[in-house]
């Protein structure tokens, strides 16, 4: 199953590539401390990142980062899940940061996610996607605080 979220954000696209690090990724956690973030090494090839969630049936959530690009117009770096809850046997989070104009830039949310029954890849979409969609209002919260 396949969940893509575009985020068009008012902010040029070295500021928002660069504000691509652990202070964003505490911004993007959930609220009433429902997470807590075990281990964040960074967006590096081989860093890992592990969430531990307080919430029945969720547990660990880690992920090592695969690869990362920067060119003049596009970051982007891609995680792959290690552990992951709801009986999720593949994952795969492409982040992506592109250049709109000077003043704004698109964030892409590309995310893969399997299971051992294809029913439950339908069941978990809905979930999945109420998990991913708030961060559209957040990363447009979070860069027009930053540096504004």
């Amino acid at each position: 199953m396949r969940i893509r979220l575009v985020t068009t954000v008012l902010a040029p696209f070295k500021e928002v590539y660069t504000g691509f690090n652990r202070k964003l990724f505490e911004y993007l956690m959930p609220p009433f401390r429902l997470a807590k973030i075990e281990r964040y090494q960074g967006q590096e090839p081989g860093d890992i990142i592990d969430l531990r969630f307080r919430v029945p049936f969720i547990g660990n959530w880690t992920v090592i980062i695969k690869e990362k690009w920067l060119s003049y117009r596009e970051y982007g770096f891609v995680d792959r899940g290690l552990r992951v809850p709801f009986g999720i046997v593949y994952w795969k989070h492409i982040h992506r940061v592109v250049a709109r104009d000077k003043g704004s830039s698109f964030i892409i949310d590309d995310i893969e996610y399997e299971t051992e029954w294809k029913v439950l890849d339908y069941l978990l979409y809905y979930p999945l996607l109420l998990i991913f969609w708030p961060r559209k209002f957040s990363y447009r919260r979070y860069f027009r605080k930053k540096g504004r």
